[in-house]
């Protein structure tokens, strides 16, 4: 469905709104809305910079929601074209430590990891900068700032996401060996929740705001683990808990419709869940608001 409103949308744009192969911003100015009139109606449309990986395309698209989200990736990719690669300032400045623990990531091959990192690194500064530029003059701006800053912001990233890892490392070492037998469902949680978190495209994925956070999910899972021997029955009655409204979660993740991107109020409650976990396994690392499963199921309610 989503494939044939695109294939209609092209049929009624003209043709030099939506344009492919592109390595620079060469086409003025980009409209944020495009109207044609075509037998009698209007047809609106919302074009983007799409992310080719080798190069950028304009194409439309039926909603302004659609547009943003694409948007941000072909704008990334743009700049990623038109500034020099980080990755030897990154060799230069990154200290061993960080090096090592990126080197060491399980998660995919490191040259991938240090995309990760450049990708979120130029999402930071493009939102330092107030967001999409929709304009060449605008765009020329936001690529010289990207390329004074993106060396130290991406170092900045690595060590964050270094630090993430080699926690991350500490607790999977942690999940091997011989399990009790009481723990065991605990433990398989702890794994789930950690392979949530932590996965090929992460930092992007996930946003630089939501590094510190991620960090501190990792080390309320730590605490966790060592209050788990200790009472594993008080462990059970809170994860029965956290399970409950994740199960409700995921029954409002169902119900959007395939191919849609998960909407920013839906992608919240996701992390409420983590925040959730914070309060009941390690309530002296504090959340950033109060949080209960009510609070979390109003939530839910609310979408």
């Amino acid at each position: 469905m989503k494939d044939k409103v695109q294939a209609t949308l092209s049929k009624v744009a003209d043709d030099d709104i939506e344009q492919q192969g592109l390595h620079t911003w060469s086409f003025g100015e980009l409209p944020k809305v495009y109207s044609q009139k075509r037998g009698g109606f209007d047809v609106k449309a919302y074009p983007a910079l799409v992310d080719n990986k080798d190069s950028v395309e304009i194409k439309l698209f039926e909603t302004e929601v659609e547009q943003e989200q694409v948007m941000k990736e072909g704008q990334r990719r743009l700049l990623l074209l038109n500034v020099p690669s980080p990755i030897k300032y990154l060799h230069t400045n990154l200290p061993n430590k960080s090096k090592l623990g990126l080197y060491f990531n399980p998660y995919g091959k490191v040259l991938d990891l240090i995309d990760d990192c450049i990708a979120c690194g130029i999402d930071k500064l493009i939102e330092g900068q107030g967001g999409l530029v929709w304009d060449a003059d605008k765009f020329e701006q936001l690529k010289e700032h990207v390329r004074g800053e993106l060396g130290d912001t991406v170092v900045d990233i690595a060590k964050q996401v270094e630090t993430i890892l080699t926690t991350a490392f500490n607790i999977n070492k942690k999940l091997k060996g011989r399990v009790d037998l009481t723990m065991a469902f605990a433990l398989s949680d702890i794994k789930a929740q950690v392979e949530g978190l932590i996965f090929k495209g992460f930092a992007t994925e996930c946003g630089w705001k939501r590094l510190p956070d991620i960090l501190r999910y990792l080390k309320a899972i730590e605490k966790r683990m060592e209050k788990l021997p200790i009472d594993p029955n008080r462990d059970r009655m809170h994860m029965l808990k956290v399970e409950s409204v994740t199960q409700d979660y995921k029954e409002l993740l169902n119900k959007i419709p395939k191919g849609m991107k998960i909407p920013e109020n839906v992608k919240e409650i996701r992390w409420m869940l983590e925040e959730l976990r914070v309060s009941y396994f390690a309530q002296q690392l504090g959340t950033p608001y109060p949080v209960s499963d009510k609070r979390v199921l109003n939530a839910i309610d609310a979408c």
